[in-house]
């Protein structure tokens, strides 16, 4: 297993948690990465830490996008950057979230598979990873315009698969389950019981866990593409099935 076909790579999502991480690894293996996320000042320390390119840029923004990453040549797209919103059940979701959770999470997706991937077509290489959830396949409650975002990522890679059929350019998603990021916090006000709640006694997956998935995907043999990858804590399992008696109270 090698990397040896590519040279640069973009990483969204890159100053903190999975990006971050996978921006480390990368380098560590002699890639040229670009590290993209909103945070100028993340982003700065990283690139002294990695030598690494930053790019402080919203992956919402489409003319940015085309602009900033189009002209790069990255043989390597990791699209990492996603975001969360307050815990809500779905029918009171706020107008103002299920924005931000769109741009983000799908639309800043699919710029960014607009900037790069005609270059990959017309280099005849490449590889694309999307970094999904088991919350896309898995639902939860509390979480609907995140694991509808998720879901439709799912189906995103799926369909982005046949488009390249017989480009040379491989698709993978990866779904992870509890990675202990930080970004779980998101779905409380009170951070403190976020972290109580979602952090505190478990043995949750770590950033580097996913990053070294990625590395996993990306040198594998040509002949081979890992599809779709579900990532876990050990402790964590989904399913089930839930039925509400009538007389509980």
């Amino acid at each position: 297993m090698s990397l040896d076909r590519y040279r640069h790579a973009i990483v969204t999502g890159a100053s903190r948690g999975i990006g971050a991480a996978t921006v480390r690894l990368l380098r560590e293996h002699g890639l040229e990465v670009h590290a993209v996320a909103r945070s100028a000042a993340d982003l700065a320390k990283l690139a002294h830490e990695t030598g690494c390119t930053p790019i402080d840029l919203d992956i919402a923004d489409r003319e940015a996008v085309m602009d900033r990453l189009g002209p790069l040549q990255a043989d390597i797209l990791i699209n990492n950057a996603s975001a969360l919103s307050p815990a809500t059940p779905s029918w009171k979701a706020e107008g103002a979230d299920i924005d931000a959770l769109l741009d983000v999470n799908l639309r800043g997706t699919l710029n960014c598979l607009h900037a790069v991937v005609p270059g990959m077509v017309e280099r005849g290489r490449g590889h694309i990873v999307n970094l999904g959830s088991t919350a896309g396949t898995w639902t939860l409650p509390g979480m609907p315009v995140y694991a509808m975002t998720k879901a439709a990522l799912h189906n995103l890679s799926r369909t982005l698969r046949l488009d390249l059929h017989g480009t040379g350019v491989r698709v993978s998603e990866i779904a992870p389950g509890r990675v202990e990021t930080g970004v779980h916090l998101a779905l409380m006000a009170d951070k403190e019981e976020g972290r109580r709640r979602f952090y505190e006694g478990y043995e949750s997956l770590q950033a580097a866990d996913i990053a070294r998935a990625i590395l996993f995907v990306l040198s594998a043999p040509q002949r081979m593409d890992v599809s779709f990858m579900e990532i876990v804590p050990t402790d964590q399992s989904y399913g089930g099935s839930h039925f509400h008696r009538r007389d509980e109270a």
